[in-house]
Order: structure tokens, then C-alpha cells, then sequence
């Protein structure tokens, strides 16, 4: 398989180019990961808790195999080494939106993705506790969520195709001033246009808001519980706060933080 094949069969679509919604882009990825398992490559996502995937198997010819794959990816615009890697995918992130939307756990999206981190936050010593779970939102179709168990607390991330990703993280910090936040828990996730940041940290008891200007994004953060959480899309690849924090107080107040500043 080769660019100048990929480039021939494309040209045979009579059809006019446009481009491709988020929902398009999202059918046009689990198109490719069928295909790629059909052909027997990887597919296990970086960052996210494996599960062996349900293969369908084809017979397929060495030769045909590869036409197939060819036709496929001729037909969805995607060109081998164009792919970026992560846990969630580029059609998922590109749905973010820098407010977050509660977490509606009745509704198909919200059941499965609860599910999905209520499932991912097991595996400690205790998985028949109940959990607990705080900051649950959704930025477009990316739904994050605390989830505290038997003392172990999860980060975790889910996107609506089944991807996901969660982590480890401390328990909310105690001592912080009232007008003030800790930065807890950052980092970067996936590459290219599948990479994102994450934040985390504790709050003051007269912090209503905060809000995350890094790396050209701005985003409101869900505050409960004692905790922040903000992720965003195009953030810093080293996984650092490099902009600044904006809080809310209760008497309506802001103050500005230095993210380098917290970092320590």
C-alpha cells in the first residue's frame, strides 16, 4: 500500500469533497479500527485500560487485504502515519467545549460512561465498597468524573465510543486558604490531534469558580467538593499549567493565580 495508490482511488470518488462532521469523523475512526483488526494490526488505544476487542474475522487474501484496507482508507481521507494516538480519539475531542454540562447518568451516553469509570476505578482492596462520585460533567461527548472508593480515588475520563481513560489521584488536600486553590494532580495524554491536558487541584472554602486560561484554550472548571477539575484539548504536550487560574469568591470577587506558580 502506498500514497500514490491512496491518491489513485481517491479520485475515482465522483463525489464532492467536503468536510466531515464530528459524527462523520467519529464513524470514519471505528471504520478503520475494523478494518486494521480485520488485518490483523494493533489496535489497542495508549493510556486506556486494555480489553481484548471483538474482532470480526474476514477472509481476506494477502493481495485483498490490502486492496480492501486501501479501498477504505482512500475513501475516508485517512493516509497511513496521519493518525494520532491516544485514549480518546480526534473525532471525541473535537466535540469539547470549554463549559462543561452536567452528567446526565440516565441517558445512554452519561449511563455508559459512569459505567465505564465506575468499572475502570476497580481493582483495589476493597471493589464491593460503594463509590462515591463527585465533579461528574460533559464537554461535548467526553464525560470526566472523581470516583473515590474504600479510600483509592480515580480520575477518569470516557468518551461516548467506549474509549477512556482514568488514573490515580490524592484525596482532596486539606489546610488550603479559603480564597486560594492547590494544584493536585496535571499532565498530557495522546499526541497530535489527539492530545489533551488535565488539571486537578483543591479549592478554598470561598471558591465558588475557576476558571483555566492555558495554551489559548479558557476553560471552566467543575468545582465540587472541595475540587477542581478542568480538561482541554491543544493544551501544553509536556503536560504543564503555563497560563493562569481565575477564581470566583463568594463575595463575587476574582482573584488571578500564576499556574507556574502552583506547579512549585
Amino acid at each position: 500500500m502506498n500514497n500514490d495508490l491512496l491518491s489513485r482511488l481517491a479520485d475515482l470518488d465522483t463525489a464532492p469533497r467536503t468536510e466531515l462532521s464530528a459524527a462523520e469523523l467519529d464513524r470514519k475512526q471505528r471504520l478503520l479500527r475494523t478494518v486494521l483488526e480485520d488485518t490483523g494490526q494493533p489496535v489497542r488505544t495508549a493510556g486506556a485500560p486494555f480489553r481484548r476487542p471483538l474482532v470480526r474475522r474476514v477472509a481476506f487474501t494477502a493481495a485483498g487485504g490490502l486492496a480492501a484496507a486501501a479501498a477504505v482508507l482512500a475513501a475516508t481521507g485517512i493516509l497511513p502515519g496521519s493518525q494520532s494516538s491516544g485514549p480518546l480519539s480526534s473525532a471525541q475531542l473535537a466535540s469539547w467545549t470549554a463549559t462543561p454540562a452536567g452528567l446526565d447518568s440516565s441517558s445512554r451516553n452519561g449511563g455508559a460512561a459512569e459505567k465505564w469509570c465506575l468499572d475502570t476505578s476497580k481493582g483495589g482492596q476493597d471493589d464491593s465498597a460503594p463509590a462515591k462520585i463527585s465533579n461528574a460533567d460533559i464537554r461535548g461527548s467526553v464525560a470526566s468524573m472523581v470516583v473515590t472508593r474504600a479510600g483509592e480515588t480515580t480520575y477518569c475520563l470516557a468518551g461516548s465510543d467506549g474509549s477512556g481513560v482514568s488514573m490515580a489521584i490524592d484525596t482532596v488536600a486539606a489546610g488550603a486558604a479559603a480564597d486560594a486553590v492547590t494544584l493536585d494532580t496535571l499532565g498530557a495524554r495522546g499526541s497530535d490531534s489527539g492530545q489533551f491536558n488535565y488539571a486537578l487541584g483543591s479549592v478554598g472554602a470561598d471558591v465558588r469558580e475557576v476558571t483555566v486560561r492555558d495554551s489559548g484554550q479558557t476553560v471552566q472548571a467543575t468545582v465540587q467538593d472541595g475540587r477542581w477539575t478542568a480538561w482541554w484539548p491543544d493544551g501544553n504536550p509536556d503536560g504543564l499549567l503555563t497560563g493562569t487560574l481565575t477564581l470566583t469568591l463568594a463575595d463575587g470577587t476574582t482573584r488571578t493565580v500564576d499556574g507556574p506558580s502552583l506547579m512549585g
